[in-house]
Formats: structure tokens, sequence, C-alpha cells
């Protein structure tokens, strides 16, 4: 049975509409193991840490031993020098860390610059080019120094460190998940609606529309990902569905320039999302898919059907991407040859007698120490709130409204002039419907303040969906607390 779904490249003349059969595999691609080992996949392993292993998955190093559960790496990209350059938080910030996988050592850490009092960086992730020149990453802009609060994902780039600036080179505002292109200084992105790649190109301050959905409700396209051989991966899944789909493309073109055509669609690759990423030579793919991750060869298929993808686990864990270097397999020490014999030792001189030690003179007195100055005073105690949502999860029928209750309590000091806003991200935003933010007055210093939210539902809503809610003020850190909505028909 064919989908309704039909994913077109945006142009200036006519809408070119290219339909996708997503079918039950008809066709098998054979080579189960991936032909080519001159490359190697970093990932985030289970414990935080990144490792890197062959495309076989017969030799893995450990690359980091910092990494926990709590601040673990994320998004490990690699430079074609063998750099691995990976992020990880440090305090309230966010760093690219330059690590030189021999010897798990950090060369460099570029701060992944933000704006704004909520906002937080990364969002999902990052990459470096692959000369390492420029760093691209996704991240959350929140500020409510005007009302309403303004809310929004956005791609910046860094070429060294110390940058506070996000936007120093360019700024893009409502996109996510970005993706270098092959043989150019540009790189692509998702928007946030999940309808469309984005390709920056020269001669242009924005980027422009390439491959995307016509029906808004035909699916989500959450990530992609473009060969040095000219084709693209998309990943989309079905409406109202986890289930990741890997759409395989002719670019004929660099994007977004070209006229791209269907090569082969798999279907029911993995669980969203699943962050294809070639190999440096086209030949391979890798990708996560609940806690493990695999390689396969790309498909040959190229007449527009469905193709099937024989995975190899390499890992557990998740982020893969691909690298040039190869791993090298340490082959087996040799025998140690026979020591020579130390020949006899001669006869040690005998030490002659120690002459009489000094007596020590008396010890002169101690000078008493002086008075301590006055310690200076301390100044105000600053402000901390903390937030509690009720309840964990609300329960709602399809097309009605429920609500949020947020209990934000003050510490320290009084907090003036608290904002507490409900947002939903990704494929939640079709389904769920938070109101504006509220505002509190002030709360004195051990004093707690109640507010709802309301939050609607469209008629087609089902399942469960992710509400974020924050609370935050002036000179105050945000606090943030997560909670679900339970839509029942």
């Amino acid at each position: 049975m064919k989908t309704n779904r039909r994913i077109s490249k945006a142009c200036t003349g006519p809408s070119v509409i290219l339909s996708l059969a997503f079918l039950v595999g008809l066709f098998t691609w054979f080579a189960h193991v991936p032909h080519a080992q001159a490359a190697n996949v970093s990932y985030v392993g289970t414990d935080g840490n990144v490792y890197r292993t062959s495309p076989d998955g017969t030799l893995t190093e450990k690359v980091t031993s910092d990494g926990t559960a709590e601040t673990a790496y994320v998004t490990p990209s690699q430079k074609n020098d063998g750099t691995i350059v990976a992020i990880k938080k440090a305090s309230s910030s966010a760093f690219a860390y330059f690590i030189n996988p021999a010897t798990g050592q950090v060369k460099d850490t570029w701060i992944l610059a933000k704006t704004g009092a909520g906002s937080f960086a990364p969002f999902n992730g990052g990459t470096i080019s692959p000369d390492g020149g420029v760093f691209v990453y996704d991240w959350h802009y929140f500020d409510c120094g005007t009302y309403p609060c303004t809310l929004n994902q956005r791609i910046s780039f860094l070429a060294g460190p110390g940058t506070t600036n996000p936007c120093l080179i360019n700024c893009h505002v409502g996109y996510v998940r970005p993706r270098w292109i092959p043989g150019t200084p540009y790189a692509g992105f998702v928007d946030t609606q999940f309808n469309r790649i984005w390709v920056q190109k020269a001669g242009s301050s924005q980027p422009a529309a390439w491959l995307g959905f016509n029906d808004p409700n035909g699916g989500d396209m959450l990530s992609f990902d473009v060969s040095t051989t000219g084709i693209a991966v998309l990943e989309v899944t079905p409406e109202g569905s986890d289930a990741a789909e890997f759409a395989f493309w002719n670019t004929n073109g660099t994007p977004p320039a070209g006229s791209p055509t269907h090569r082969c669609s798999a279907v029911n690759v993995a669980k969203s999302p699943a962050y294809p990423r070639f190999s440096p030579d086209g030949s391979m793919i890798t990708w996560q898919d609940r806690g493990s991750v695999y390689v396969a060869n790309v498909p040959t298929q190229n007449n527009g059907g469905n193709c099937t993808l024989n995975p190899v686990k390499v890992g557990s864990g998740k982020e893969p991407a691909f690298g040039q270097a190869t791993l090298q397999r340490t082959g087996p020490t040799g025998p140690t040859g026979p020591t020579n014999p130390t020949g006899p030792t001669g006869p040690t001189n005998p030490t002659g007698p120690t002459g009489p030690t000094n007596p020590t003179g008396p010890t002169g007195p101690t000078n008493p120490t002086g008075p301590t100055g006055p310690t200076g005073p301390t100044g105000p105690a600053k402000p901390r709130i903390a937030l509690k949502v009720n309840p964990a999860t609300a329960k709602v029928k399809a097309g009605r409204k429920t609500k949020l209750t947020a209990v934000v309590s003050a510490s320290g000091a009084a907090a003036e002039k608290i904002k507490v806003c409900a947002t939903v991200t990704g494929k939640a935003r079709k389904m769920v419907k938070p109101a504006g933010c509220k505002t509190l007055p002030g709360i004195g210093a051990g004093k707690t303040a109640r507010t709802t939210l309301a939050i609607r539902t469209v008629r087609k809503a089902r399942g469960s969906y992710p509400i974020r809610v924050s609370a935050s003020g002036p000179g105050i850190k945000t606090v943030n607390s997560k909670s679900k909505v339970k839509v029942t028909r």
C-alpha cells in the first residue's frame, strides 16, 4: 500500500514533485558486511564517553574517560586529520572539545556561544568542518526581556575559541540539526517544522529551500546527510509514527542546486531519530537505533523503488559519525632475547669514622602574630528559585484543554517578575498547543507562588507528548521541569 507523502525540491519555477513509493521491500541488497575498512566510526557509549570502532566492529577504542551519564559527550564528529570534536557541558556552559584520539588528551576547547537569559546550547548538537576551521551547532534561544517571551531554535558558527557572540559569523533562526555540504564551505539544516531541508549558498544571507514535503501533514523530515559521491539520505517518519525510513536520492548537483532524483527507500530502519551519516568515500552509512550503532553498505539500487539495508552492529551507544582514520590492529609481541650475565662486583672501600656533631644553639623567641584585620561585609543574598509542576502527567481527551500547575518557590532573597512558560518541540508542536507565558509578581524569600498553564490539544492528537516548563527572572538562573500530556480518544 502506498502512502500519500510526496517530497519535492523547492525551485523558483514550477514545483518539481517526486513521488516516494514506500512499499514492502521488493529488492534485497546481499552484502552484509561493510566492504571498505579505510575509515572509523566515532560514537558516544552508554557510559557517556567517546569511542571509535572499525566499520565492521572488530576493533574498538575508548577515547575519553571523563564522561558520565550526567555529563556525557554529545555528537562526536571528526576532522580530516583524525581529531575528534565532541560537545560536553561544564557548569552552565557547553564546549566543543578537540580530542587527540590516540591519547584522549584535549587539544583545544571552544565555548558554544549563546545569548538570552534562558538559552542553552546545544539543542541537538554540532559538527566540525572536515578541515577543522569552523564548528556549526544548533541551540535554544529563550528570553523574557520582552513580552511575550521570545523562543526559537538557531544555527550558529564558530571559527575559534573565546567567541561569545553566537552570530559573529552567521545566525539562522528556525533551524536545527546542521550538516556540512561536501566540497563547499556551506551547511544545510532541517527547519523546526521538520518539513524541509534548507542549504546555505553563495551570495545569499539566508538559506535556500531544498528537498522537503509539500504536505505539512505528510510526515516529518528529521535529519539528513550528503555524501562525497553526490548521494543524499533523508530520514523521514510517517505522520504520528517514530519509525525512521531512509530515502536515498541522487543530488545531481551541489545542494541546493541540481534536480534530485529518488534512488530507493529503506523502510522501518530504526526508531527515530536515527541520524544517518555517510562514510568519507560514500560507500557506507552508519546510524543509531535503540542504544546501538549500526553500519551498512549504501544500496546500489537506482530505480526509485524500495531497497533493504543489511546492517552490522558495531557498538552500544548513539550519535555515530565517520572519520577518515583507519584503526590499526596491533600484532603480537615477539619473545625477549637472553640477558647478558652481570660480572662480579669489586670490593667496597671502608667508610672512615664520622666526626663529632656540633651542638645546636638555643632557639630565639618567636615573634608574636599581629591582629587580623576586620572581614569585609558580605553582599546581599541573591534570589534562587525552584520549580515544581503538577501533575507530572496530565490526561486529556483529544481536542480539549487541560492545565498544568506550576509552583515556584524563592530562597535567599525575594524574586521579582518570574516568567513561567510551557513549550513543546518537534512533532509535539503539531498536536499540543501551550498558551502564552504567565508572569508572577514578587515572591518573598521562603515563599511560594502558583500559576496555571493552559494546554490545548488538537483533535488528531494521540499518545503522550513531553512538555517543558521553565521559570526565569532578572538575575535569576532559569530552572526547568518536565511533564507530559497524555491524550486519549
